[in-house]
């Protein structure tokens, strides 16, 4: 991994969830890679944060506990990021748990669609790939890879496991944003839109602000080229005007694997200023 001229990633995931490091590993490879602030993002698990943070402090890094929740917006997947939480607070384990349980349930049915499709899994095929507590569909992947079916858990996605493909299942109940920035803030935590270029919701952004305080965007992501980073700062920018708010700026790599099968996938790949991490850093110290 080469090194940048950014020092800050707050969007990266571990083993906790669908990446293939575990907290610790990944927190050393930030700090020799050169960044400075960093913060772990598995999906619907908090599972890995304690060990990230202790990694990370004895690597001398700043870090900012997180979570990436996976929310539905009219029938469009939506992930909120989520920093700064109390991770001790019960209300949010238990729906965190409520969610660990219905991925567990999904994958059952994951393993039959997979069989009816000519890609026959095993439940332990896939577990096989799971270190922590969160069963994900780049799991499903990693199992079709170890198989022989696909060539990379992204190949993986494409021919049968993203929304709309033969493998997919959809979860028995789904947050909405409006939810998990809720579950989010009663932690004590600041809600973030996550990588926006993904969803066609733009005009929904400006409302979750206004009805449920959502605290800001994830304006810098590999994903977002340079116009819909403009865009983004736009969208920011018109939403405070308007509404007089002060929104947070974050950015992140969404680092999982660099075998993912992605473009660009490398930890720390991300134009973040900064100042803007440091901003996100004074506020989750004063919670």
């Amino acid at each position: 991994m080469s090194e940048h001229p950014y020092s800050s990633d707050l969007h990266m995931h571990s083993t906790a969830s669908d990446g293939v490091y575990d907290p610790a590993k990944l927190m050393n490879l930030a700090a020799d890679n050169g960044l400075t602030i960093v913060s772990l993002t598995d999906h619907d698990t908090v599972s890995g944060v304690k060990e990230a943070q202790k990694t990370a402090e004895k690597r001398g890094l700043i870090f900012i506990p997180g979570i990436e929740f996976s929310t539905k917006e009219g029938g469009e997947s939506v992930h909120i990021l989520g920093y700064g939480y109390d991770i001790d607070n019960q209300a949010f384990l238990k729906a965190l748990e409520e969610q660990r349980k219905m991925r567990e349930d999904r994958l059952e049915k994951m393993v039959k669609k997979c069989a009816a499709h000519g890609v026959p899994l095993t439940r332990e095929d896939v577990m096989a790939h799971v270190d922590g507590s969160v069963i994900a569909r780049p799991h499903v992947g990693q199992a079709m890879v170890e198989k022989g079916y696909v060539q990379s858990v992204k190949d993986a996605f494409d021919r049968y496991l993203a929304e709309g493909k033969p493998c997919y299942v959809a979860k028995a109940k789904e947050w909405s944003p409006e939810e998990a920035i809720e579950i989010i803030h009663n932690a004590g935590g600041y809600a973030i839109v996550a990588h926006p270029g993904h969803y066609d919701l733009d005009d929904r952004i400006e409302q979750w602000v206004k009805d449920f305080g959502l605290d800001g965007v994830e304006v810098y992501h590999r994903d977002h080229d340079e116009n819909q980073v403009k865009r983004y700062e736009e969208i920011v920018q018109d939403i405070e005007n308007k509404l007089g708010n002060d929104l947070l700026i974050t950015g992140g790599s969404d680092f999982h694997s660099p075998d993912y099968g992605r473009d660009k996938e490398e930890l720390g790949v991300t134009k973040l200023a900064d100042h803007f991490a440091e901003r996100l850093v004074n506020l989750c110290e004063k919670t």
